[in-house]
């Protein structure tokens, strides 16, 4: 080790809401395939990470569970989930204390009760499923998977990912899927918005777009195959498809850090800047009271010449160690701090080591609060539907930072909002390709003015038992009713609420 001594200071800086929203570039580093000579809309942006394949599935796993509870034939399509996704969706936007109020007279909302009765809604969130329960494998047997209920949705969600072309710079970060209810995988993070929950960790860019992804099951999320413990095999996996030797670089925090993965990293032609919880591995370093001592802004550096890397600590407010396999402290810049004592900005020095980690780390921090902006917040008490809700709200925010992606290669500065990305998705969800009459509002249902029976054109589903199909409609509703001799959906659709 080498020892040199200088002066520095740094701090995280910490934007509002409104500036991270609207402070997202790319950073420099590889160049990204032309975009479509037409911007897509945003539901083609959606279908890159949920496609069809996705709402197949779940829809013959849920009709197959349905047999398996010995409940009703469900009778459901992948249209008919798509459109229940949208829905999902579009009640993250026009919230409500209870989902069934969106049906109820009193605050009956028609973009979603015209779409999908009640009881229908209720019918395929009882029966959602997205794996054959009879394949399960008990705990202790073996190929027993924790996450089997939601495995396949989650693997074919995470190869779409993957297929988005990364960015230069990578932060490995943990989210949390909020969740109280019991189940082993539970994890409690103080720091965190939602303490309790699933957690989750995430590869994301700069600009929040998320590349990869690993839910935590506990030590056995992933094999301790070269002794790095869960941490550092977690950073291993989630960096095992970005393109090794062409300057990519990693960021994370002092929960993944060690020494070993950061020469490990290296060795595969990952380049590295970490946080440090003092695991120096006999890299003395000054204690936080001589650095204090010394002044705000003091800082040590040492360097490991048999692996290149740099290991900084510097005294800001507090003494913080930064640890890399290619970045030092040089050049040193000088930046604005508050001061407490002073009560004004003073000013500092800072490493450039800092300066690259305060910028580059923080892209699942973003993801996650944009995900959090208009979350699905419908709590179901099985924990694979929390799972499916996150997928569902993380692919839409992919979807629209890839939207922004291309925005900016064409050099266009006005975008589409988060909001209204997420409602042209839950439209287009809700819409396209379905042959479905939209129901009028209640007060015109239950008006009792001329309501005739006609020949509709085609024959369809019943509106109200979902059961019944035939070719009759009302005249003034424009849905299909059935009027048979065992049944009257047509008088109960226009006389009960």
């Amino acid at each position: 080790m080498q020892d040199l001594q200088c002066v520095m200071a740094g701090r995280r800086k910490f934007y509002s809401a409104r500036e991270v929203i609207e402070y997202i570039c790319l950073p420099d580093g590889p160049a990204f395939s032309p975009p479509p000579d037409e911007i897509p809309s945003p539901k083609w942006y959606f279908d890159q990470f949920m496609d069809k394949s996705v709402f197949e599935h779940i829809s013959n796993q849920s009709k197959l569970y349905a047999v398996m509870k010995n409940g009703p034939e469900l009778k459901t399509t992948p249209s008919e989930i798509e459109q229940f996704i949208g829905l999902h969706i579009l009640m993250t936007v026009v919230r409500m204390p209870s989902y069934r109020m969106y049906w109820q007279t009193a605050t009956c909302y028609d973009p979603i009760a015209t779409v999908m009765g009640r009881k229908r809604f209720d019918n395929l969130r009882t029966y959602i499923h997205m794996n054959d329960n009879t394949n399960v494998k008990q705990k202790g047997e073996p190929g027993y998977d924790p996450l089997f209920k939601v495995r396949p949705v989650l693997e074919k969600v995470r190869a779409n990912f993957l297929k988005v072309e990364p960015e230069e710079n990578h932060s490995i970060d943990e989210q949390m899927i909020p969740f109280k209810g019991k189940i082993g995988m539970k994890q409690y993070i103080k720091n965190k918005p939602h303490k309790w929950g699933i957690k989750v960790f995430t590869r994301a860019g700069v600009t929040g777009l998320v590349y990869d992804f690993e839910v935590y099951t506990g030590k056995g999320t992933v094999t301790n195959e070269r002794g790095l413990g869960v941490a550092g095999e977690v950073v291993l996996h989630l960096v095992s498809e970005v393109p090794k030797g062409l300057n990519y670089k990693c960021f994370f925090d002092n929960w993944f850090t060690s020494p070993e993965l950061i020469v490990e990293l290296k060795k595969m032609g990952i380049l590295t800047v970490a946080t440090n919880r003092n695991r120096l591995r006999g890299c003395t370093l000054k204690s936080d009271k001589e650095l204090s001592k010394a002044g705000r802004g003091a800082y040590e550096v040492k360097y490991k010449k048999t692996s290149g890397m740099s290991i900084v600590k510097w005294y800001d407010n507090k003494a913080v160690l930064l640890a890399s396999s290619f970045i030092g402290p040089e050049p040193v810049e000088r930046c604005r701090r508050w001061s407490k004592e002073k009560k004004e900005y003073v000013e500092v020095e800072r490493p450039h080591i800092v300066k690259v980690y305060n910028h580059n780390m923080g892209g699942g921090d973003l993801a996650d609060m944009f995900a959090a902006l208009y979350r699905i917040d419908i709590r179901p008490h099985r924990w694979y539907l929390r799972i499916l809700y996150y997928l569902i709200d993380l692919s839409l925010v992919n979807g629209w930072l890839l939207y922004r992606r291309h925005l900016t290669q064409k050099q266009e500065k006005k975008y589409m909002p988060l909001l209204d990305f997420r409602v042209q998705v839950a439209d287009a969800l809700i819409k396209v390709g379905k042959q479905r009459i939209s129901a009028p509002s209640v007060d015109v249902r239950l008006d009792r003015c001329d309501h005739f029976p006609i020949h509709a054109e085609k024959c369809g589903q019943c509106r109200l038992c979902k059961n019944g199909y035939m070719q009759m409609a009302c005249l003034k509703c424009k849905v299909l009713l059935c009027f048979t001799k065992d049944k009257n959906c047509f008088l109960e659709y226009h006389m009960t609420k």
